[in-house]
């Protein structure tokens, strides 16, 4: 197996290190360590009472809890305290105040960063929480430290309880946060600040999608796509922990325009090229049949390949090339799409159709056609980056 890596998020509440770090991981496949969510459980499962229990007791009380990651449905990677998913009651301002006290208790934040750094040794993950670079993963290969203004994510933290369906007042979260922010950067015990070996990114005035791309292009030019790859843990991602077959989940990974070309070749008799070339083979005009049924095969792979994802094809064409030496049709495809996962099938998929109703609209006339040189020739977008073939 691989050596696992880690990357670290550190930052502030409500600066969206939560769902930047969770799509990070997804665009980079690897797993999604959320932290805060271990502290915000040992401190609902505790309360504040945690703080007037003697060490011995607390430590006892604490390995109580064996936190793990598994994967689930679609390969998205879930934590899970006792064997159990962390559910959404860990999501309320009062777990977060919870959290924010029993991380000063110096037995219980030892305890989770002794689990936190188990959970990093055999799973590549981004690790996110507050102390992350500068504590449980000094070695991290890549360090982020993401900071707003409070006003800003006070904004931000309010408008998700509201779409979560909670009651919440604008004032009291800027509060919170403020305190929050007073606690975590004041404590004695690793308080919150950024390692001297972070990348500090101001999400104030960025869209998520425009920090994801500041982070990818930072993790890119530290690791190396191809060190990205090769260092991942490896797996089958369309097979589940039971062996049964799965979707992969690209839901988390950004939407960027995707392009992908192949190519095929039909080899033919001179004389079946000359009456395709005079449009006079028996079926009619065998270009025009060929790029209509390559268009279609485009916008229908998801239906023939096994848990290929449909897209929205935003344009699909074949272009056709006669070859006199040897005699020969090529023909190219291009599909395009904006989205979360690549083409290549679906170019591939088009190529291949189309050379196979050039056969079937010519095969009254000649049997022994041959197609051949089925390939991609050109990729681009996703995290893999641009191919092109030589």
């Amino acid at each position: 197996m691989s050596k696992a890596f880690v990357i670290t998020m550190d930052g502030p509440a409500g600066v969206g290190k939560s769902t930047l770090a969770r799509r990070l991981a997804a665009e980079l496949g690897i797993a999604y360590l959320d932290t805060g969510a271990m502290y915000r459980t040992l401190g609902l499962a505790l309360g504040a009472e945690a703080a007037d229990l003697p060490e011995e007791e607390l430590r006892r009380r604490c390995a109580a809890f064996a936190f793990s990651l598994r994967r689930g449905e679609g390969g998205s990677w879930i934590l899970c305290c006792c064997g159990r998913p962390v559910g959404e009651e860990i999501r309320t301002e009062r777990a977060g105040r919870l959290a924010s006290l029993v991380a000063r208790l110096p037995v219980l934040r030892s305890e989770l960063q002794k689990a936190q750094q188990e959970l990093g040794e055999g799973v590549s993950l981004v690790a996110e929480g507050r102390d992350m670079g500068t504590k449980v993963f000094p070695g991290a290969r890549r360090k982020f430290f993401l900071d707003a203004r409070p006003e800003v994510r006070a904004e931000r933290r309010f408008r998700e309880l509201l779409a979560r369906g909670l009651e919440a007042d604008f004032n009291t979260v800027l509060n919170d946060i403020v305190q929050r922010d007073e606690q975590d950067r004041g404590r004695a015990l690793d308080p919150l600040r950024p390692a001297p070996d972070a990348v500090l990114v101001d999400t104030s005035d960025l869209d998520p999608d425009a920090v994801l791309r500041v982070l990818l292009n930072s993790v890119h030019a530290a690791l190396g796509r191809d060190g990205l790859r090769h260092e991942a843990e490896p797996g089958f991602t369309h097979l589940a922990e039971d062996g049964s077959l799965r979707m992969v989940d690209v839901g988390g990974k950004l939407e960027t325009r995707r392009v992908a070309r192949a190519r095929a070749v039909v080899e033919m008799s001179a004389s079946t090229l000359d009456l395709l070339r005079r449009d006079a083979l028996p079926k009619g005009d065998v270009l025009a049949v060929a790029k209509v049924a390559g268009i279609m095969a485009a916008k229908r792979t998801w239906e023939l390949i096994p848990l290929c994802h449909p897209l929205a094809v935003n344009y699909a064409d074949i272009r056709f090339e006669i070859r006199d030496e040897p005699p020969s049709v090529l023909l190219e495809s291009e599909v395009r799409v904006s989205g979360r996962t690549g083409v290549e099938m679906e170019a591939l998929m088009a190529a291949q159709v189309a050379a196979a109703t050039i056969y079937d609209m010519a095969k009254a006339v000649q049997k022994d056609m041959v197609i051949r040189d089925v390939r991609l020739v050109y990729k681009s977008g996703g995290k893999s980056g641009d191919f092109r073939a030589e």
